[in-house]
C-alpha cells in the first residue's frame, strides 16, 4: 500500500508525540528508583543523625539550668516530632537543641562546645497515639553563623527534614534508631531491623506508663530513657515511626517468683505521701529488665498532625 504524502507527514507527527511520552514515563521511573535506593548501614547512620535532636527543659533546679527530657526528628523546617509522654510535664519552657552537656562528636574528633538552642512550643498533639509536635519559634535551617561554638571554631552540621513512609513495614526490614539516650551527652544510633507490628495486648505499658493503644512496630533494638520521641528509619533512610519505649521482661528469682522492690508512694503531682508519723508511704512495683525489643509509634499517625502543625505558620 502507497503513502500518501499527508500520511507520511500525520505517522512523523504521532511518533514526535509518542517518544516525548515514554521519555517522561522513563524518567519519572529512574526517579522513583532513585529515591527508593537502599543505602549503606553508614549512610543511614548519617541520615539519623541529620534528622535528630535533643529535647531538653530550662529548669533551674538542676546544673546547667537544663534537664534533658527526650529526643525528637524533624518533620519540618521548625517543626519537630516526639512522644507525649516526654513533654506532657515539662513545667518550664522547652529547648530543642543538636547536643548537650558541652560534648559533641563531630567528624571524628570530640568537642567541648556550646550549643545553639531554640524555643519551641508544643502546636500539635495526640496523646491517645502518645505524639506531641513542637515548633521552634526561629527557624535553625536558616540559621546564620555555626550551631556548636569550640574553642577554636564554628561548627554548622548538616541539618535535614525526614522524609516519611507511612507503609507499615515487613519484619526483617533493616532500621536504625537515632537519639540521645540515658545522659544526653552525644547522639547516638543503632542499627537494628523490624521484629513485628500488631495491635498491643490491653495491659501492654510503657515504663509503667499509659497503656499502649493502636498498632504499634516492634523493632528488635536496645533503646533506653532519653531515646523517647528519637526517629526510627528504614534501610531507605526514610521516617517509619518514632521510639515511645521498649518492652519489659520481669526479673524473676531463682523459684521463677517475679522479683519485687519497694518505692515511694507519690501522688498526681509527684509529692511523696507520708503517714501521720511522717514514714514514706512504700509500694510495691515489680522488677523489669530491658528486653531488647522496642515500641515504635508509625509515621502514619504522625501525618495528620503535621498537616495541622503546619497550618499554625
Amino acid at each position: 500500500m502507497r503513502m500518501t504524502r499527508k500520511s507520511v507527514l500525520l505517522l512523523f507527527a504521532i511518533v514526535l508525540l509518542v517518544i516525548p511520552i515514554r521519555a517522561q514515563q522513563y524518567s519519572t521511573t529512574t526517579k522513583r528508583r532513585a529515591q527508593t535506593k537502599i543505602l549503606s548501614v553508614a549512610e543511614l547512620h548519617q541520615v539519623a543523625r541529620r534528622v535528630t535532636v535533643l529535647l531538653a527543659e530550662r529548669n533551674q533546679e538542676v546544673a546547667g539550668g537544663t534537664k534533658h527530657i527526650g529526643s525528637g526528628v524533624w518533620l519540618a523546617e521548625g517543626i519537630v516530632a516526639t512522644c507525649w509522654h516526654v513533654v506532657k510535664d515539662v513545667k518550664g519552657p522547652i529547648k530543642i537543641s543538636l547536643g548537650a552537656g558541652d560534648v559533641v562528636t563531630y567528624g571524628g574528633s570530640v568537642f567541648e562546645g556550646i550549643f545553639r538552642d531554640y524555643a519551641a512550643t508544643v502546636v500539635a498533639t495526640d496523646p491517645a497515639a502518645d505524639i506531641a509536635l513542637l515548633k521552634t519559634e526561629q527557624n535553625p535551617f536558616k540559621a546564620a553563623g555555626g550551631l556548636i561554638r569550640t574553642p577554636t571554631q564554628e561548627i554548622k552540621p548538616k541539618l535535614s527534614v525526614a522524609r516519611m513512609d507511612e507503609n507499615i513495614p515487613v519484619a526483617g526490614v533493616l532500621t536504625v534508631l537515632s537519639g540521645y539516650p540515658l545522659s544526653g551527652l552525644d547522639l547516638v544510633s543503632q542499627t537494628g531491623n523490624v521484629a513485628g507490628t500488631g495491635v498491643m495486648p490491653p495491659d501492654s505499658r510503657i515504663d509503667g506508663g499509659a497503656p499502649i493503644k493502636g498498632v504499634r512496630i516492634l523493632v528488635s533494638v536496645v533503646s533506653n530513657p532519653g531515646n523517647s520521641g528519637g526517629p526510627i528509619l528504614n534501610d531507605k533512610g526514610e521516617l517509619i515511626g518514632i521510639l515511645e519505649g521498649n518492652l519489659g521482661s520481669p526479673v524473676k528469682d531463682e523459684t521463677g517468683t517475679p522479683a519485687i522492690y519497694f518505692r515511694p508512694k507519690k501522688d498526681a503531682a509527684g509529692n511523696v505521701l507520708k503517714d501521720a508519723n511522717g514514714n514514706m508511704q512504700p509500694e510495691v512495683t515489680y522488677m523489669f529488665q530491658n528486653s531488647g525489643i522496642s515500641v515504635v509509634v508509625p509515621a502514619r499517625l504522625i501525618t495528620p498532625l503535621l498537616k495541622q502543625a503546619e497550618g499554625e505558620k
